[in-house]
């Protein structure tokens, strides 16, 4: 990746407390850079965050590596650390991780699903069609990453909870997780809805098969959807 800024966008940040520094200064960096305050591609200026945080290096240059671990950053030798800002060939593998990940999450929770998941699970999917029934793009968007992160529950699975949360995290950068074009909320709906219905029957290889195409759709959607920005600038 080559740099794409040459300076950290300011943001408004108050000065930590001591207590558990280094997480504290992990969790505020990771917002930052999830809310887009610092958006895909900016170089992160090390030296004023410590500043505006009031800390050492230290305890940054930990987050910078540990951010660096979940794919969230890029250390480009003598330029500095970079927000990732993936091309095409790597929002398709990212896309084929997110697909095989969440195939084996559709197919847990259809066999681990207990009341309180199916219940929370059948109000979401309300949620959505309420939301695109009302052509909410927003509510829609919110609602279906509920969607995602209650199957991801119900699959009980901590070690493939942390592996999709950081896939989640990566997209969610690149500003491709509440992506919805307006021409695909019908379909993602019914997509939605058949993912839906197997996991509440526990049709564990329907739904990873459903779960495959529906995020190889997504896919389609996010490659378009970088396209046409790329087009408006």
């Amino acid at each position: 990746m080559s740099p794409a800024r040459s300076g950290t966008p300011r943001a408004s940040i108050a000065p930590l407390l001591h207590e558990s520094l280094g997480e504290r200064v992990y969790r505020t960096v990771r917002d930052l850079i999830l809310s887009q305050v610092f958006p895909p591609g900016s170089k992160l200026n090390v030296e004023q965050i410590c500043r505006d945080l009031g800390v050492s290096r230290t305890p940054v240059w930990d987050t910078m590596r540990r951010l660096e671990s979940e794919g969230l950053v890029n250390t480009v030798p003598r330029h500095g650390v970079f927000v990732l800002n993936y091309g095409v060939d790597q929002i398709r593998d990212l896309f084929a991780v997110r697909g095989a990940l969440e195939a084996l999450a559709v197919g847990q929770a259809a066999r681990n699903l207990d009341a309180e998941a199916r219940a929370g699970l059948a109000a979401t999917m309300k949620d959505m069609e309420r939301a695109a029934g009302a052509n909410e793009m927003e509510q829609y968007s919110r609602a279906a990453i509920e969607f995602h992160d209650r199957v991801l529950g119900a699959a009980g699975n901590h070690a493939l909870s942390r592996l999709l949360e950081n896939v989640y995290a990566q997209i969610l950068v690149l500003r491709l997780r509440s992506l919805y074009l307006p021409e695909r909320v019908e379909s993602s709906l019914a997509e939605h809805r058949e993912l839906f219905e197997a996991v509440m029957a526990g049709d564990a290889e329907g739904g990873e098969r459903l779960a495959r195409a529906h995020a190889d759709h997504v896919l389609q959607d996010a490659l378009e959807f970088t396209r046409r920005a790329e087009q408006d600038r």
